[in-house]
């Protein structure tokens, strides 16, 4: 083989060889590129599922034991009735405090309201969270100047059990207690927040309705 053919034929090789190696370096990098993809990806999903996990477990773990709730016996109240009133209109005065039967607005929004927790008590009326109680749902009345750990609890309490909770401010709360779980006629009154207490209170008492 001449000279001329030589010499070009390692031209050929030296540049199918750079070839070559570009091809290796480019699959290298795609692979590296897809590697961290991947990471990237499973650490997202990682971070949802440990999120829904942290949600899941305040949800399924809050307040204090039952015994630290300090809270007192279930009380049967007298009926008062369930009349529907305009709203706005006067009325005779509750006869339990806080209120677990009597009259009551019978406006959508107003009465019953929509469940959840509020802040203020002028959203959530007493005229209109009696009328959530008539329809079996659970009502915390809480004292606005409760701890702000038990406040907490209670709208946990409220996150767990969405479509039948309301909670509403009600300041005339008597005694030590923080806060006053009521269902139709009955109440219980307690300090903090025990998951067990309300669950237990959620199973004698949600879903019974009034008249």
């Amino acid at each position: 083989m001449s000279k001329k053919l030589e010499e070009k034929q390692r031209r050929r090789e030296a540049e199918q060889r750079k070839k070559d190696a570009l091809r290796k370096a480019h699959r290298r990098r795609n692979l590296i590129t897809t590697a961290v993809a991947v990471l990237v990806a499973g650490a997202v999903i990682a971070a949802i599922v440990v999120q829904r996990e942290d949600k899941k477990a305040k949800l399924d773990n809050y307040g204090v034991t039952a015994d630290e709730a300090n809270c007192g016996e279930v009380e049967e109240q007298d009926i008062q009735g369930a009349e529907h009133i305009e709203t706005g209109s006067a009325h005779d005065p509750y006869t339990s405090n806080p209120p677990t039967s009597g009259p009551h607005y019978n406006e959508p929004g107003l009465g019953p309201v929509q469940t959840g927790f509020y802040e203020d008590a002028a959203e959530a009326p007493p005229e209109g969270v009696v009328h959530n109680l008539e329809h079996g749902q659970i009502v915390f009345y809480y004292n606005p100047d409760a701890p702000a750990e038990v406040i907490q609890d209670l709208k946990t309490a409220v996150e767990a059990a969405p479509i039948a909770s309301v909670a509403t401010p009600w300041p005339d709360i008597e005694g030590d207690a923080n806060f006053v779980m009521t269902a139709w006629g009955t109440s219980q009154s307690c300090e903090q927040v025990s998951q067990e207490v309300v669950e237990s209170f959620r199973k004698k008492f949600q879903g019974i309705a009034g008249p």
